[in-house]
C-alpha cells in the first residue's frame, strides 16, 4: 500500500489543514491586536503631550516666536481664528494641513484623533484638542516676530507623531509570520508523519503478524506491548485466533471421528459382501450375511442423520416447529414406550408427573431429546435395575429428571460427555450401537429451547440427567384462555 493512500498520511493532512487554520487565526489575531496596541498607545502619548504643552507657562509665545523645541518626530501646530479666518504656527515650517472642519471641532471643545499624510507621503497621527491658556494673550504673529494685535483667550493644538514606526514593526510582523508558518508547517508535517509511524507501528507488526498466521499453524499470537487501544485491539485478535484454533481443532477432531465411526460399518458391509460371493454358501449364512449389512447400514444412517441435525444446529439453519406443549401429557406418552423397552431387561420403571407444566417448543425435537436419554438409561442399567422420570416446577422452571441405577459415568469423564463423538468407555459404546453423538443432540435440543442439562453420577450407582426448561404457564390457565 502506497503511503498516499495510508492513514498516516490522511491524519498528517488534516492535522496540517487544521494547524493552517489554527496558525492563520492565531497570526492575524495577533497582527490585529498588536496593531491596536501600538495605535492605542500612540493615541495615548499624543494625548498626554498635549495635555503637558497645556501646562507650560508661556508655550503659545515659545511656539510664535520659534524658541520652543519640539521631541524627536513631534509636530505641533496652533491653530486660532484672525480676521482671515483660520490660522496655524508652528515651531518650525512644517507643510501639514489639518482639516478645517475637525479644528473647528477642537475649538467648540472636542477633543478628536485624525491620520493625515504629508506631501512626502509620510504618515502621521494628530491629536487635536482646545487649548485654553490661562490669562489674556496676544494674537500671535509670524514665527520669530513678537505679539502683535487683539488679545485672544483660546486656540486649538494638534500634536501629532509619525506611524512610521508602527508601521515597520507591523511589516517586520507580517515578514515573521510569513517565513515562520510555512516553516512552522514543515516541521509540524515531518513531526507529524514521524508522530504517525510510530503510533501505528504496532498496526503494522499486527497486520504481518496476521499473515504470517495460517490455517495449518494457529498456535502463533499478536505480541501485545501496550495497554492502550492498539494493545487492546491486539489482545481482541489473540482472543479471536484462539478461538479458531479451537474451532479449527473440533472441526480436524469431528472429521477424523466422523470418518472412523463411518469407516466401521463399511468395512463390515464390505467384509461380509466379500465373503459370501467368493463361493456358494447355504441359504442361513447368506441370511446372516445380510442381516449384518442390514444392521450396519441401519448404523450408519443414524450417524448420518445425528451428523446432519449437528451441522444443521451448527449453520443456524434448522426448522423448529415451535408449539405450545404439555409437559406431563408428553412425558406420560414417552414414559409409556420406555416401560416397555424396560420389560425387556426387568427394569423397574417409575414415573411422576403430576406437576401440569406448559411449555414451548419443538414436540418433536423434544420427544427425540427425552427418548434419547431414556434409551441411555436402560443401555447402561443392569437385569433388574431401576429407572425413574419425574416432573416438577422449581420456580419458573420445569425440571425433568431422569436416573438410573446403571454403571455411571467417572468424574472425570462428565465434563466431557456431551462432546460429540466422546464416548466413556469406547469398547463398550461400540458393542451398543452408540457413536457418542446422542448427548451432544440432547445438549443442542435443551439449549435451543432455552434451558440447560446438567449430570450427576457416581460409578456403579447409576447416574441422574436433569433438563431444566423455562415455563410458560399452568396449563389449566391455558386451556381456560
Amino acid at each position: 500500500m502506497s503511503f498516499i493512500h495510508s492513514i498516516k498520511f490522511r491524519f498528517t493532512i488534516w492535522y496540517l489543514i487544521v494547524l493552517t487554520f489554527l496558525i492563520g487565526a492565531l497570526s492575524v489575531g495577533v497582527y490585529f491586536y498588536l496593531s491596536h496596541s501600538l495605535h492605542q498607545n500612540l493615541d495615548r502619548s499624543l494625548e498626554l503631550r498635549a495635555t503637558q504643552l497645556q501646562t507650560i507657562q508661556g508655550v503659545m509665545s515659545s511656539i510664535a516666536m520659534g524658541e520652543f523645541e519640539e521631541e524627536l518626530g513631534e509636530v505641533v501646530l496652533l491653530y486660532f481664528e484672525s480676521g482671515d479666518g483660520l490660522t496655524s504656527i508652528s515651531a518650525r515650517n512644517v507643510n501639514v494641513t489639518v482639516d478645517s472642519a475637525l479644528v473647528e471641532q477642537a475649538l467648540n471643545g472636542e477633543a478628536l484623533y485624525t491620520t493625515i499624510k504629508t506631501t512626502d507621503n509620510r504618515e502621521l497621527r494628530f491629536y487635536i484638542v482646545h487649548f485654553h491658556q490661562e490669562g489674556p494673550a496676544l494674537m500671535p504673529g509670524m514665527p520669530g516676530a513678537p505679539l502683535v494685535g487683539p488679545q485672544f483667550e483660546s486656540a486649538a493644538i494638534a500634536v501629532g507623531r509619525s506611524t512610521e514606526d508602527i508601521n515597520e514593526s507591523l511589516a517586520g510582523l507580517i515578514r515573521t509570520l510569513v517565513l515562520a508558518g510555512p516553516l512552522t508547517l514543515v516541521l509540524a508535517g515531518a513531526g507529524g508523519i514521524f508522530l504517525a509511524q510510530r503510533a501505528l507501528k504496532p498496526v503494522d507488526q499486527i497486520t504481518r503478524t496476521a499473515h504470517e498466521i495460517e490455517e495449518s499453524d494457529l498456535s502463533r499470537r499478536i505480541p501485545v506491548q501496550s495497554q492502550d487501544e492498539l494493545g487492546r485491539l491486539a489482545s481482541t485478535l489473540n482472543q479471536m485466533i484462539e478461538r479458531l484454533e479451537k474451532a479449527f481443532r473440533r472441526q480436524q477432531q469431528f472429521t477424523a471421528d466422523a470418518s472412523h465411526e463411518l469407516r466401521s460399518p463399511l468395512s463390515v458391509i464390505q467384509a461380509e459382501s466379500t465373503l459370501a460371493l467368493n463361493k456358494e454358501r447355504p441359504a442361513d449364512e447368506y441370511k446372516h450375511s445380510l442381516e449384518v449389512v442390514s444392521n450396519e447400514s441401519e448404523h450408519m444412517a443414524k450417524v448420518i442423520d445425528q451428523l446432519l441435525t449437528l451441522a444443521r444446529a451448527d449453520s443456524g439453519k434448522e426448522q423448529l416447529s415451535i408449539e405450545k406443549i404439555g409437559l406431563s401429557e408428553l412425558l406420560a406418552s414417552i414414559a409409556a414406550d420406555a416401560e416397555i423397552l424396560c420389560r425387556d431387561k426387568s427394569i423397574e420403571f417409575r414415573s411422576d408427573l403430576t406437576d401440569s407444566i406448559l411449555v414451548t417448543g419443538d414436540r418433536a425435537k423434544l420427544r427425540e431429546m427425552f427418548l434419547n436419554l431414556l434409551d441411555n438409561a436402560i443401555r447402561y442399567s443392569p437385569d433388574g435395575g431401576t429407572i425413574s422420570l419425574t416432573l416438577r416446577r422449581a420456580e419458573e422452571m420445569a425440571v425433568i429428571t431422569i436416573a438410573d441405577t446403571g454403571i455411571g459415568i467417572p468424574e472425570k469423564d462428565i465434563p466431557h460427555i456431551f462432546e460429540r463423538f466422546y464416548r466413556v468407555d469406547k469398547a463398550r459404546s461400540r458393542e451398543e450401537g452408540g457413536a457418542g453423538l446422542g448427548l451432544s443432540i440432547c445438549k443442542y435440543i435443551v439449549e435451543v429451547h432455552g434451558g440447560r442439562i446438567e449430570v450427576t453420577s457416581q460409578p456403579g450407582n447409576g447416574s441422574t440427567f436433569s433438563v431444566c426448561l423455562p415455563i410458560i404457564n399452568m396449563i389449566e390457565d391455558y386451556k381456560e384462555s
